[in-house]
């Protein structure tokens, strides 16, 4: 009788954690689902994530998660990792060249990735880091233990508003690391494109767009009231959901828009809410209600009670915000919602790649307002066309986009 076959090991490095990492946790499920070991190396954040976290744990039977802490509850390593985050950005021209520097400067919680992997030999077939803190400690473990590097691109780093010194680091590491690697993921096509440029050939990149599961989300005949659906008065439910509810997220851009509409619209915003935005743009608008962060299957089950999706980004304040397709704008598509998007140049690639399922606007007054004016008007065709684009968008849920991740791993695992 032949020998059952070994079962593979992915080590998960993220300098978050799954609760506000949904594409490392999709990631994670699904090297679970598919019978592999898996090890997640992740971070106590003591913030609104932590109960979401707990939930996770809780339903991520078999997963072996560990976590650091952000706090200064253990100060050495706290303190020392702060310290080689000072030098690191000091270090000025020395972060062209080394990629420890760059990883230090690039946050704390690189040396506290690097000194869990170095003291902790778990000998994975597959490492795969999240996020550009994780990239130095994962591409160590790869060349001492040997093991399959993966790096996930989920932004293009050297286009965030960040510091220079983060800027260059995260390009450095990119070009360092990238060719590497067994494969790199990417989050958008744009963001693959602009990567391709920076590191040049020898990389092997898979575009894995920011999907999920069908099941998360409801048809949306189910979640709304018969007497809405044909009712072309009833006001237009739209949502926007992101982490944080504050500004520099478009939101303070269109509400003096949306002000117009207060009639014909409630808006609904999910997300943890910061106090002095809260009591600045939205105590005193009555057709504005907050949400308090939910985990994401119930927040994907939510949105099938809404008609409109807000997807806002500033592409020309922050290069990756033009390049990227982020966690809301796929919700919504799966969700059957009709999108409203800020005008970037991944956000209307998106759109046009899936004709009837929104519209791409400038979030200056007069274009907004020439939206939403033909959307209060054209309500009822909106409502009438949502099971429609929630049929239309089946192809596009995890299910199918994993099998870009799943065949890699197939690869990587069937090399002697």
């Amino acid at each position: 009788m032949s020998p059952a076959p070994m079962q593979r090991h992915i080590l998960f490095l993220t300098s978050t954690n799954l609760a506000c990492n949904p594409r490392c946790l999709k990631e994670v499920r699904l090297a679970r689902d598919r019978g592999m070991k898996v090890t997640v190396v992740a971070f106590q954040l003591h913030n609104w994530t932590t109960s979401l976290e707990a939930r996770l744990n809780a339903e991520l039977t078999g997963v072996s998660f560990h976590y650091l802490d952000t706090a200064r509850r253990r100060l050495l390593p706290w303190l020392f990792g702060t310290v080689l985050e000072r030098i690191g950005r000091l270090a000025g021209p020395r972060l062209q060249t080394s990629t420890f520097w760059s990883a230090m400067a690039m946050d704390k919680r690189s040396w506290r990735l690097l000194r869990w992997v170095r003291a902790n030999r778990v000998r994975p077939d597959l490492v795969v880091a999240h996020n550009p803190p994780a990239f130095y400690a994962a591409a160590w473990l790869a060349k001492q233990d040997p093991c399959a590097l993966a790096i996930d691109i989920e932004d293009y780093h050297p286009g965030e508003n960040n510091p220079p010194a983060k800027q260059q680091g995260s390009a450095l590491l990119m070009r360092s690391f990238l060719p590497k690697a067994a494969y790199a993921s990417f989050a958008s096509p744009l963001i693959k494109e602009y990567s391709d440029r920076l590191t040049g050939p020898g990389v092997n990149g898979i575009v894995v767009n920011n999907s999920f599961p069908r099941g998360d989300f409801q048809r949306p005949a189910a979640a709304v009231a018969a007497s809405a659906v044909d009712d072309n008065e009833a006001p237009l439910r739209i949502v926007w959901f992101s982490q944080f509810i504050d500004y520099g997220r478009g939101l303070e851009k269109i509400l003096p828009v949306l002000d117009e509409y207060r009639d014909r619209i409630r808006l609904t915003l999910i997300g943890s809410a910061r106090t002095a935005f809260v009591q600045q743009e939205i105590a005193a608008r009555e057709y504005i209600r907050c949400i308090d962060a939910m985990p994401e299957k119930e927040l994907h089950r939510a949105l099938g009670g809404y008609d409109i999706g807000l997807a806002l980004e500033d592409g020309k304040a922050d290069q990756n915000r033009d390049l990227c397709l982020t966690n809301k704008i796929w919700s919504y598509l799966l969700a059957g919602l009709y999108i409203v998007a800020s005008d970037t140049a991944a956000q209307r690639r998106f759109l046009q790649e899936h004709p009837g399922h929104g519209v791409c606007t400038s979030l200056s007054a007069d274009p907004l307002r020439t939206v939403m004016t033909a959307l209060v008007t054209d309500a009822r065709m909106i409502r009438a066309a949502a099971c429609a684009r929630f049929d239309g968008a089946a192809a596009a849920a995890w299910e199918n986009e994993s099998a870009v991740l799943t065949g890699e791993w197939e690869r990587i695992f069937s090399q002697p």
